[in-house]
């Protein structure tokens, strides 16, 4: 899933640059998405993960990184359960992932803060990890894209644009 998130990522449709790009993954698990941001260019992210575990690989994770430039690159590590943490941050993203155990409300309540904090603006892209058989709505969110794999799916979204005033 990974490579084929990246690529993703890559292609022209999204208008992404990831070495401009901030980036927040949430739920990080072993950090591989962001880490791999940063691998890519990214000079900014915020991981969310509450795990003891997994947070303890997140950081052996980091510590492997070979990264130039590392004086410019912000790596921060929020330990803490994903919705409580958004509250923490003050940065607007571009780039979301959400990758949380299969059915749970978790993407729903980190859409819902996500906007209420304003996290996201109209350039900001969602990627939320779950199964295939979830499905989840926000208000004020639309899906720009779908894609399934395996048992897994990857939902894309985004923030509804309103419409421009003449």
């Amino acid at each position: 899933l990974k490579e084929s998130l990246f690529s993703i990522l890559e292609s022209h449709k999204y208008n992404l640059n990831l070495s401009t790009s901030k980036v927040l993954d949430i739920c990080s698990g072993t950090g591989a998405l962001g880490i791999e941001a940063i691998s890519r260019g990214t000079e900014l992210v915020y991981f969310i993960e509450k795990d003891p575990k997994a947070i303890h690989v997140i950081e052996k994770n980091i510590s492997k990184l070979k990264i130039k430039n590392q004086n410019k690159i912000q790596i921060n590590l929020i330990k803490d359960d994903a919705v409580k943490a958004l509250k923490k941050i003050s940065t607007i993203f571009n780039i979301i992932f959400i990758d949380p155990p299969y059915n749970t409300s978790i993407i729903e309540e980190c859409l819902i803060g996500l906007k209420e904090l304003n996290l996201i603006n109209n350039d900001s892209y969602i990627f939320a990890e779950s199964s295939k058989k979830e499905s989840f709505q926000v208000e004020g969110y639309e899906v720009f894209d779908t894609k399934a794999y395996g048992k897994s799916k990857l939902t894309i979204l985004r923030l509804i644009r309103s419409g421009s005033i003449e």
